[in-house]
């Protein structure tokens, strides 16, 4: 219950310098694999008052709201979709000195969100920048939902449709952790011999390396009749190596590169795609050099197109579209 308004004023009343917990709410946002994240917006609200407290999780994870009376209050991660985040428990706090009265103010209104793309961002990316699921994402000039398959193009403007805020209570006295959920990446990879046909029913061995170069442990598989490989990836995921057949004569090894392409109308953007696919470039990165040219033809040949060597309409389209990104 919380104190009386004749103890807080009565001056012969002294609180207790150490109190456990109370008066306040910590809060660590955790992300898919418990790591603490820092950054995430929260807001705690009285009750059903319009008055609220925002802050930013530091770099441990941990909002902390100090200062308050006891009891329940209204809590939230700000822009962030209900569905994406929850609260996994709480642990009553540690004794620790009381925090100032808080400066309470309004609660916070939903606010457009928008990206404009660098062309570098696949859809799912982009909803987990966001905080949103991908099925959320619309093309800002047209109005019109994004398509899975093709990243959108350097300078789209997307926007996230409307969604509803939801709160959850927490109370004080206690460390309430919240999990952050991610989006998770979807990799399909379809594997090919010398002459192109599908590499079916061989074993791999996929490893993937975070963004922080944290390496995960190794995944092993099969393919399917198709020679393809699916697999669900972290948020974080930026590069891998695929293992065909380890250990066989025909062993063979191929790096990816995971929610960082550019546009299939770059040259990087074209020379990731067609190495993810096994069309070498050689070597070459950001130019259209021969062996770029060569690699192109090889991969216009294998899809029946005009062999131009050229990154014409045509050839970006088939490459965007059997990349499926």
């Amino acid at each position: 219950m919380p104190p009386s308004s004749t103890s807080r004023q009565d001056p012969a009343v002294a609180p207790c310098p150490l109190q456990a917990g109370k008066g306040q709410v910590e809060v660590v946002v955790v992300d898919d694999r418990e790591t603490p994240l820092s950054g995430v917006a929260v807001e705690l609200a009285q009750g059903t008052a319009d008055e609220a407290l925002r802050t930013r999780t530091d770099e441990h994870g941990v909002a902390l709201f100090e200062g308050l009376e006891e009891g329940r209050y209204r809590f939230r991660l700000l822009d962030v979709e209900p569905g994406l985040w929850r609260v996994l428990g709480r642990l009553p706090l540690p004794p620790r000195a009381a925090g100032a009265a808080p400066r309470w103010g309004s609660v916070s209104r939903p606010k457009p969100l928008s990206w404009t793309c660098e062309g570098t961002e696949s859809l799912a990316v982009l909803a987990a920048k966001l905080g949103v699921r991908p099925s959320r994402l619309i093309d800002a000039s047209t109005g019109q939902p994004l398509t899975p398959e093709v990243a959108p193009a350097p300078g789209t403007r997307v926007e996230v449709l409307p969604f509803s805020h939801e709160w959850t209570t927490v109370e004080t006295g206690f460390r309430h952790v919240v999990h952050r959920i991610g989006l998770p990446l979807s990799l399909v990879v379809v594997l090919r011999d010398g002459t192109h046909h599908p590499r079916a029913h061989q074993p791999y061995l996929l490893k993937v390396w975070l963004d922080d170069e944290e390496e995960l442990p190794a995944r092993e598989g099969m393919t399917d009749a198709e020679g393809r490989m699916a697999q669900v990836l972290p948020a974080r995921a930026a590069r891998g190596e695929v293992t065909v057949s380890p250990g066989r004569d025909d062993e063979r090894k191929v790096t990816l590169r995971f929610a960082a392409l550019r546009a299939t109308s770059a040259p990087e953007g074209l020379q990731e795609r067609l190495e993810n696919l096994g069309f070498s470039c050689g070597g070459e990165r950001g130019q259209f050099g021969p062996k770029t040219r060569l690699a192109v033809e090889w991969f216009q040949y294998a899809l029946g197109l005009p062999l131009s060597g050229e990154a014409d309409e045509a050839t970006c389209a088939a490459l965007g579209l059997l990349h499926r990104s």
